[in-house]
């Protein structure tokens, strides 16, 4: 319990600083995560250690390639590289379809995460009330589950979520979002703000199920242990992640 204290101590020092300021201290914490995310989604492939070595820093590149595209070429690159680690299987002895298919899947889902980064960068403010609601909800949802939770939602992939913990969640980090937000409110677009706190604690329920089920296909308990106590930074983003892609439909629908 000390360990998982200090770095979570830690954890927030280091992120609140990028969080609170945006701009380029946000960008660094942004292109860590999308690196380390490169690591952590390859390497609970069984296979891993057989790769061509370039395969994973290639994947990585990719990702933030797509960023520094103009927007009209954005589904071009993306749609050539996933051609590209789709072929790799024809020719590489030892990276098998569902390699190909992690990488794929790495490559697809960081690059629309990161090109929405690149949106929330110009009103970071955005990204508070996303860090809120997410994280309000993971919290209203763990004591409300441990108090009252009875009704399993699915124990096949986590066995101790329950549909009242799911509940309390998305009432607690609704309410902390919306009211934290009152803050600075101003500067963003009111209905985007609001949405924001309505559908990102749903969006992040969600999103740590989808997370739980990838550990579970793998029989994984953490994505890595570079995180003392909270596992690997997939474990601390997984539901950030969802809910940051959410507020790129979201921006691109209403702005």
């Amino acid at each position: 319990m000390k360990q998982r204290i200090i770095t979570a101590i830690g954890i927030i020092l280091v992120v609140a600083l990028p969080v609170a300021l945006g701009g380029l201290w946000l960008e660094a914490l942004a292109l860590f995560i999308v690196c380390a995310s490169a690591y952590e989604w390859m390497h609970i492939q069984p296979d891993f250690k057989k790769w061509p070595k370039y395969v994973m820093p290639l994947c990585a590149l990719a990702v933030i390639f797509t960023r520094i595209l103009p927007d009209k070429y954005f589904l071009v690159v993306v749609t050539l590289i996933v051609l590209f680690l789709w072929s790799l299987v024809v020719f590489v002895e030892n990276f098998s379809i569902m390699d190909s298919f992690v990488c794929i899947s790495y490559v697809t889902i960081f690059s629309l995460v990161y090109h929405a980064v690149g949106q929330i960068s110009g009103v970071h403010q955005y990204l508070w009330t996303i860090v809120f609601a997410t994280y309000g909800s993971d919290t209203g949802a763990y004591f409300v589950g441990r108090a009252i939770g009875k009704h399993k939602m699915n124990p096949r992939i986590s066995p101790k979520k329950s549909w009242e913990g799911f509940v309390g969640g998305i009432v607690f980090g609704f309410i902390l979002s919306l009211a934290v937000s009152f803050s600075y409110v101003s500067n963003l677009n009111p209905v985007l703000n609001t949405l924001l706190c309505l559908l990102c604690p749903i969006t992040a329920e969600l999103g740590d199920l989808c997370f739980s089920a990838i550990k579970r296909h793998f029989a994984v308990k953490d994505f890595s242990n570079l995180l003392p106590g909270h596992g690997g930074v997939l474990d601390r983003v997984d539901s950030l992640l969802l809910n940051i892609m959410l507020f790129s439909v979201l921006y691109t629908i209403i702005l």
